[in-house]
């Protein structure tokens, strides 16, 4: 068993729930494509490979924030 200090604990679970609210308002967010290819590092042309091969996702012309951060886990390694 683990013990800790009640107002460490506190501290940390207001930091646990400040930083998911930050990814979630992220994951909600939507870029245009060339703020996306920025966010990417990479070019707009890979950026319409990607698209086109369903890596990326687009919504009213615009890549979620979701979609980014879940290509970025899958395709970049040590970011």
């Amino acid at each position: 068993m683990i013990t800790m200090d009640p107002h460490a604990l506190e501290s940390m679970l207001t930091e646990a729930a400040r930083r998911g609210a930050e990814q979630a308002i992220q994951d909600l967010t939507c870029y245009t494509k060339e703020q996306a290819c920025q966010m990417l590092g990479i070019s707009y042309g890979t950026l319409q490979r990607r698209i086109s091969e369903k890596k990326i996702r687009v919504v009213d012309g615009r890549i979620p924030g979701d979609s980014i951060r879940k290509y970025l886990s899958e395709h970049v390694r040590n970011r």
